[in-house]
């Protein structure tokens, strides 16, 4: 555990010295909520409701995209991807630390810093606008929200390790990652609009992909919009894709690394 730690705060520190990077990711979010917010707004203008959605509702539902996004979404197991094509992967493997674990907090330490950022940006144009939002009224539902954003969590870190270790076989994983994250998983996730404001019979069909547990369905809890049931069952759904993609990430791992030759520097 204490080498986990030291790793944290070495991971902190990193923030303070290499800050472009996070700089930016901070900048593309704040944009994003900004865009989404003014959209919506401009979409109710005068009404009260639009799409089975109250105007508070909708304004708490981008709200709360922009904050689970953050922690979700923000990620540091990219980095595996590069180590292992330039065969710095080795130094870790030499050290006597877990990989998955070195990797998961390091992004421990990312979503906490992306979180206490996004709560003061996220605040400030709260405080400035002065919205109202919604808050549940049954404590059990913070309980389940709870739930699913860790179980989210933990699924997105899994699939963001799978991306990253087929760079054992494959020189460029870029493109096929931003394709999966940014195009398919993002946009699925709900992180533009409620997916349940799409055709009944396309709902369906993405209700079977993992993504929209990781942002539309912990934002539907948080409104108070599932019964008991559709909140066991997403949970439910989220831990089996959970449990797939933990096992394909170390299943992939386990078959790379024993073939891995370290080359570069």
């Amino acid at each position: 555990m204490k080498k986990y730690l030291q790793l944290a705060n070495l991971t902190f520190q990193d923030y303070f010295v290499y800050r472009l990077n996070f700089y930016l990711w901070r900048f593309r979010s704040f944009i994003t909520f900004l865009t989404l917010l003014f959209f919506w707004l401009a979409i109710y203008g005068n009404q009260e409701s639009f799409l089975g959605y109250q105007k508070s509702q909708m304004i708490t539902y981008v709200v709360g995209v922009a904050f689970l996004r953050t922690i979700i979404f923000g990620t540091r197991s990219t980095d595996l991807a590069p180590q292992i094509r330039s065969g710095s992967l080795i130094k870790l493997l030499l050290k006597p630390i877990k990989v998955f674990k070195y990797f998961f907090t390091q992004d421990i330490v990312d979503k906490l810093l992306n979180f206490l950022f996004a709560g003061f940006e996220i605040g400030l144009v709260l405080f400035i606008l002065n919205f109202s939002l919604y808050f549940p009224q049954n404590i059990t539902t913070y309980f389940f929200f709870f739930v699913l954003v860790s179980l989210a969590i933990v699924l997105l870190f899994f699939i963001s390790m799978t991306l990253s270790i087929i760079s054992f076989w494959t020189e460029e994983i870029w493109a096929a990652r931003f394709l999966f994250m940014v195009i398919f998983m993002e946009f699925l996730a709900g992180t533009y609009f409620p997916l349940d404001i799409l055709p009944s019979w396309l709902t369906k069909i993405i209700y079977l992909t993992p993504s929209p547990y990781l942002i539309f369905f912990p934002m539907k809890i948080w409104l108070e919009q599932l019964s008991a049931e559709e909140i066991l069952k997403a949970i439910l759904i989220c831990f089996i894709w959970l449990l797939f993609f933990w096992w394909l990430s170390f299943f992939l791992w386990k078959k790379g690394s024993r073939s891995y030759s370290a080359y570069g520097d």
